[in-house]
């Protein structure tokens, strides 16, 4: 007689999360950083991730996307995330306009591990990369930042680029709603010297490093603006004119199979053949010495960001185990006695 065992799994609010670790960005940065090395050595499994846009992909009102994935080596852990948009959250202003849920997956029982708040977790990991990228594709004499869009990922790439880039001193920030760069200033200005641009070219016409992190699907980010020697971290899709890629001396990604399928700019620049993939470089492949970020202090280097799945779950394998360690969130199961044939 086999014995019934509860399929018992940890749920996590945001709370939970949070108290868990998920506000620290020192080991988002560790984690994200570790998960491009895994990506450019195989030591994860992590399929295109398929999104569905509605109603299309040029006028998208509400996105789903799944994202799963199998960490190798000494993270062992798969898991998946679901993500979801919806820009009635936005207008409504009562949720935010990203929910994400992430599943921790017991592969051997084939039951959850563990089912968390998402979203914190998102922006974290979201930011994070641009941190890591601006720490190997940046200018070791970067000083200042030009920072567009101050909503949540706005805020975690602040920190993110702070932390990894040792010598910034000055971040400019541009948002439309003057109130959101005003939250940061407020929040960052005993770090780092918080200044609220009053327009987009007087927040970056200087600026080291430019990262954007907006909804746009109109291109705004002009070529001139972009000066030699800068790092720019495109954390949107269409943050920027053709012109800025194409007058790229490098143009680095996070995953290139994400470039080609989904709309965006630079996939377009694609499809038209003025944006090769030969000319192209993972994050992944520069950590690991396998490919050139920058080679000289003038280069224009331009970092895509798609987002990867495995980031989510190497950080949400982290937070579990800081959660069950400390006793957080709540034991559930998914039945008490099952109906089904056992075996």
């Amino acid at each position: 007689m086999v014995k019934q065992t509860r399929p018992e799994f940890l749920f996590l609010q945001q709370e939970d999360v949070i108290e868990a670790g998920g506000l620290d960005m020192g080991m988002v940065l560790e984690r994200t950083e570790k998960t491009f090395r895994m990506f450019g050595s195989d030591e994860l499994i992590q399929p295109v991730k398929p999104m569905i846009m509605l109603p299309d992909a040029y006028n998208r009102r509400y996105l789903m996307v799944a994202m799963p994935v199998m960490m190798k080596g000494d993270v062992n852990q798969a898991g998946i995330k679901w993500a979801a948009e919806s820009k009635d959250n936005a207008e409504r202003g009562d949720l935010p306009y990203g929910i994400d849920v992430i599943l921790l997956h017991d592969v051997e029982r084939a039951i959850p591990l563990a089912i968390m708040d998402g979203s914190l977790i998102t922006a974290m990991r979201t930011g994070a990369a641009a941190g890591v990228a601006a720490k190997y594709l940046a200018r070791e004499d970067s000083e200042v930042v030009g920072l567009v869009g101050a909503g949540v990922i706005g805020r975690t790439a602040l920190e993110a680029i702070g932390l990894s880039v040792p010598n910034v001193k000055e971040f400019r920030i541009f948002d439309l709603n003057p109130e959101k760069s005003r939250r940061l200033q407020k929040d960052f200005s005993d770090r780092w010297n918080i200044v609220i641009a009053d327009s987009l070219e007087s927040a970056l016409s200087e600026a080291d490093i430019i990262s954007t992190q907006t909804t746009t699907t109109s291109p705004f980010i002009k070529a001139e603006w972009v000066r030699k020697g800068t790092f720019f971290a495109q954390v949107g899709a269409n943050e920027a004119e053709p012109e800025v890629h194409l007058q790229a001396d490098h143009v680095v990604v996070d995953e290139i199979e994400m470039v080609k399928r989904y709309e965006s700019v630079p996939h377009r620049l694609m499809v038209e053949g003025k944006l090769l993939e030969e000319n192209m470089a993972h994050l992944s492949d520069v950590l690991l010495g396998k490919a050139a970020g920058r080679t000289a202090d003038s280069d224009r280097v331009v970092f895509l960001s798609h987002g990867m799945g495995s980031l989510d779950i190497n950080v949400a394998s982290a937070i579990y185990e800081n959660a069950r360690d400390r006793g957080l969130g709540q034991t559930l199961a998914l039945w008490d006695k099952t109906v089904l044939e056992l075996g």
